[in-house]
């Protein structure tokens, strides 16, 4: 029973807490949706209509972190392991998550695939992004996941915001949001900092009202050109979780480990 209920929370973790357990829902869906609630927005100024997002400039990055899943609606604390992460830009994102010193799971993204190891219940997955939909019933793009961990925008979605000064920060707003070669829209709000880097990223899925609110903060340079956040803090509004992940000594453009090797005796995780 113990195992079953960790596995799960794991699962969670890694796959909605990992982090998009929303708003990449099936264009297709046909659940009854709700009229999302907009903001009213602040009195536009002139600034140029597309609006440079500051990104992070890298190619490969690494950073071990204490991960903390709590449940909003008890505020308790659900589960907190320690993450080990390597991300190959846009190519390979490796993770691994252990209590104790004990590995738990691994799991190897690549824009096409997912190969997962549960050490918990000896099984093991090898496919694509298929798995994550029949599991949560929900769908998730590599470059979605990659960009919320990153601290940077989605790549395959219009550029075209409002754009409002408040102070020192500027707000970035769509409320129609459309990714390029789809249908799925998004409902979002950036909040940058004076040097143009997200320090909130606010998205309601359009068909679906689901929100995510992802926080980033305390700032520090791991290199002289490189510039990151410690923390990453993000809330599900309707699954009632929240993401607290805590960076410890990352680093920049040294190549991390993707290995992957399955155990002769585990299983394989068949789709139903």
């Amino acid at each position: 029973m113990y195992k079953l209920l960790f596995s799960k929370i794991f699962i969670l973790l890694s796959f909605i807490s990992f982090l998009l357990m929303f708003f990449i829902v099936s264009c297709k869906t046909t659940r009854k949706t709700t009229t999302p609630v907009v903001e009213q927005q602040p009195p536009k100024v002139a600034v140029k209509p597309v609006y440079k997002i500051q990104q992070p400039d890298y190619n490969w990055f690494s950073s071990r972190m204490d991960a903390t899943v709590i449940n909003t609606a008890t505020n308790k604390e659900m589960v907190k392991l320690a993450v080990f992460m390597v991300n190959r830009k846009d190519s390979i994102l490796y993770v691994n998550a252990s209590k104790m010193g004990i590995e738990l799971a691994r799991i190897v993204l690549t824009p096409d695939s997912i190969k997962f190891i549960n050490h918990l219940n000896s099984t093991y997955y090898i496919g694509n992004y298929t798995a994550v939909y029949q599991l949560l019933r929900i769908s998730l793009t590599f470059d979605m996941l990659q960009s919320l961990l990153l601290n940077r925008d989605f790549t395959d979605f219009e550029n075209d915001f409002n754009v409002y000064k408040q102070n020192e920060n500027t707000l970035l707003i769509d409320t129609n949001r459309k990714q390029n070669h789809s249908r799925l829209s998004i409902n979002q709000s950036i909040l940058l900092n004076e040097n143009d880097r997200i320090i909130k990223n606010h998205i309601i899925h359009t068909y679906t009202s689901d929100t995510l609110t992802a926080n980033y903060s305390d700032f520090f340079n791991v290199t002289t050109l490189y510039r990151t956040p410690k923390i990453i803090d993000i809330n599900l509004q309707r699954q009632k979780m929240r993401l607290i992940l805590s960076f410890k000594d990352p680093k920049i453009n040294v190549p991390g480990p993707t290995y992957f090797k399955i155990p002769s005796k585990y299983t394989f995780i068949l789709q139903k």
